[in-house]
């Protein structure tokens, strides 16, 4: 039987020897600061001439505890929108929500030991 891989080693990842220098630690949060105070992302979105590109993301099941898969789901969602973006359309991104249903029912159940 082989071992079983981490989430890791299942994702195709680019290796590069060049440094990180951007210390994006600290400046990612300015970054995503400044852009939110200048309205920057929905500035881009509205001045587009393209078409409506609309994501309508399926909601979220509740199937066990989240992992690393659920995160990449929403990455390469964000991916896409942001590609579409830069293409000139105009993006919306709409999330699902399901809160209602047999397997959240069953989560409760099994978390009150019912």
């Amino acid at each position: 039987m082989a071992a079983s891989k981490t989430y890791k080693d299942t994702v195709n990842l680019p290796k590069t020897k060049f440094d990180m220098r951007a210390n994006a630690v600290k400046r990612e949060p300015e970054l995503q600061k400044y852009w939110e105070e200048q309205q920057i992302y929905d500035r881009l979105s509205q001045n587009n001439p393209g078409e409506i590109f609309v994501l309508h993301d399926g909601p979220p099941y509740a199937n066990g505890s989240l992992h690393m898969g659920h995160a990449l789901n929403k990455v390469l969602k964000d991916i896409i929108n942001k590609y579409q973006l830069l293409q000139g359309r105009k993006v919306r991104y709409v999330p699902g929500w399901d809160c209602h249903g047999l397997p959240i029912e069953l989560k409760v159940l099994q978390a009150m030991k019912l």
